[in-house]
């Protein structure tokens, strides 16, 4: 288990100082930061928890022009330290800085009266008072507090105790607290650069999962595929690296100029959403600053921040945003809203929907969204997606208590079931033609992952027949609709029996295309070797195999030949064939039987 923590609180209130006194390690890596005196941009450090592992610390800018920046710092960690100059006290930034974290949802914060050295005793207390008020105000709870001196390294060592027993405490609530966002390994990039001898490197804070040297990623939003070279994490070479954690990776596949800082790497290309609509749950009680209706605003979550329209639904708080770029967010994560042209935050909220609503869906989104629960589960997405369209992604560690329709990772009402096959009857006794499942997805207007499930339940069912990539109605077959070629090759495959029609012995024009038509409408049966078999015969020597054997018995190759009288070189492929379509399995040289004749008729 790894962690991060990082720094939030006024410009020149001692955060660098602290951190540098804390690690050792100068955060400030920009010329202009040296000559200023001032983080502009993000700083990493580590020190070492007392159980030997990695803490990262992010060195966060103070100044509110950078405050896109504080929240890419603040995304991905563990707990904040909270700084407050003892001589200077609570400052306006300080204000800002808290509301930026309470927006992400941090509540893992210890609050850090720095520059003690500089003050007596009374004005640390009234110092201290003052920011536990404010804290109270503004976040709704009281932080613990510890005091320190960067310069003297007075109360330095009881802080990174503390720091470690923090982070060992939150290991224990993560289950309960845990976002299902956070669930899918991904680094929002924050820093890219190019390493010789390495190439296109980037840098993040890996949450939710493992990345590995040698894996395939996603970059998100763009969706290149990329693979890992070389993983480094504070200094050290890796093979692994854990969550959460700083990461520096060394990307194949791909050049520095077709990656931005806002991308976010994944395991699962699956991951997260990718679009450039949002809608999002304010928290509308958190500021007093209201969102003008389609006005511009900046929109900041992840590393990620750019333009948007914003249009806020009358009565409620949720308001949709049409970004100005597309961008790769997780359900339920927190989104920070800020005044464009400016530092001003004018409010912030949760991720609650991703993509495009069509206009008849909108009244009924938006009834489901305002009654969710101020903390919603993943479930609670699954239901507004059930109800609204009758199918939904399930969470694969969940149970499926509702009674819906399981098909492969999705969830179906048996009414959207029912429905959408009595559309595609429709549709095949209109067009008369076979068509893919994205033809289909096209025409019904339903993503083609979700169709392509419930295609194969209804396949399995009877009730659709599949071909290669191609559905039709049921069961039936048209001999008459066959072309003249098509008859001579199937005449022939009757002709042929158990000796099986081998294709490349025949020199019959077109021929290869109109075997792959026989294959498609249910006529014929392919098996290795370019042997085919006519559909009844293959279903006959089925029934000569396995008739009378129950489920889980076992037979051999030479029962099998005792049993349809065919020679080796048909009776392996036939067998393999079986096992393609269901029927058997192989267990060594055995065969053994996983659905029997009448469990198929049933």
């Amino acid at each position: 288990m790894s962690y991060v923590v990082g720094t939030a609180g006024h410009v020149d209130h001692g955060k660098s100082a602290l951190i540098k006194a804390l690690t050792g390690i100068d955060t400030a890596h920009l010329p202009q930061e040296k000559k200023r005196g001032m983080t502009i941009d993000l700083g990493f450090a580590y020190f070492k928890h007392h159980d030997g592992t990695p803490v990262g610390v992010i060195d966060v800018p103070g100044h509110e022009r950078f405050i896109r920046n504080m929240v890419a710092g603040v995304w991905s960690l563990d707990m904040v330290l909270f700084v407050v100059a003892a001589d200077e006290g609570w400052m306006q930034m300080s204000t800002d800085h808290l509301k930026v974290i309470t927006s992400m949802g941090i509540e893992n914060v210890t609050l850090v009266i720095s520059k003690a050295d500089l003050v007596d005793a009374d004005m640390l207390a009234l110092v201290e008072e003052e920011a536990l008020e404010q804290f109270l105000e503004i976040a709704g709870f009281i932080p613990d507090s510890v005091v320190v001196s960067s310069h003297t390294k007075k109360g330095i060592d009881g802080l990174r105790q503390h720091i470690c027993n923090r982070l060992d405490n939150k290991i224990e609530e993560a289950e309960l607290t845990f976002n299902t966002h956070q669930q899918q390994a991904h680094l929002y990039i924050d820093r890219i650069f190019t390493v010789n001898g390495l190439g296109t490197t980037v840098t993040g804070s890996l949450c939710g999962g493992e990345f590995h040297v040698g894996q395939k990623l996603t970059l998100q939003p763009s969706g290149e595929k990329v693979q890992v070279k070389s993983l480094q994490s504070y200094h050290q070479n890796i093979d692994t690296a854990e969550p959460v954690s700083r990461v520096a990776i060394a990307l194949k596949g791909i050049k520095k100029k077709d990656v931005e800082r806002g991308f976010c790497l994944t395991d699962n290309p699956e991951a997260g959403f990718v679009t450039n609509d949002l809608i999002v749950r304010l928290d509308s009680l958190l500021f007093e600053n209201k969102c003008r209706n389609n006005s511009e605003v900046e929109v900041a979550f992840g590393t990620f921040n750019c333009l948007a329209k914003i249009f806020v639904f009358k009565g409620t708080n949720l308001a949709r945003l049409h970004l100005n770029e597309s961008a790769c967010c997780f359900w339920n994560q927190r989104a920070l809203l800020i005044q464009h042209g400016g530092s001003r935050i004018l409010n912030c909220g949760a991720i609650v929907w991703c993509g495009p609503v069509i206009k008849q869906h909108r009244t009924k989104l938006y009834e489901l969204l305002t009654a969710m629960p101020e903390h919603p589960t993943w479930e609670d997405y699954v239901m507004i997606n059930m109800s609204l369209y009758g199918y939904a992604k399930r969470n694969q560690d969940e149970a499926n208590e509702f009674g819906y329709l399981t098909c492969r990772e999705w969830l179906f009402t048996e009414e959207f079931s029912t429905h959408t096959f009595s559309l595609i009857e429709s549709i095949f006794n209109q067009e008369h033609i076979d068509l893919s499942a994205n033809e289909l997805s096209s025409k019904l207007q339903i993503p083609v992952d979700a169709l392509s499930a419930l295609l194969e339940h209804l396949s399995n069912e009877g009730k659709l027949r599949q071909a290669g990539e191609l559905f039709s109605l049921g069961t039936g077959r048209n001999e008459a609709q066959l072309s003249p070629i098509a008859k001579q090759i199937l005449t022939k495959m009757n002709q042929a029996g158990k000796q099986g029609y081998e294709a490349e012995k025949e020199k019959i024009p077109g021929a290869q295309k109109e075997l792959r038509n026989l294959v498609r409408l249910g006529f014929a049966v392919p098996l290795e070797g370019k042997i085919y078999y006519e559909k009844n015969l293959y279903m006959q020597l089925v029934t000569e195999m396995i008739e009378g054997l129950v489920l889980d018995a076992r037979f051999t190759i030479s029962d099998a030949k005792d049993r349809t009288g065919l020679s080796r070189k048909y009776m392996i492929p036939l067998l393999n064939r079986m096992e393609h379509d269901g029927w058997i399995k192989r267990i060594e040289n055995d065969r053994q039987v996983i659905k029997t004749l009448e469990s198929a008729i049933a």
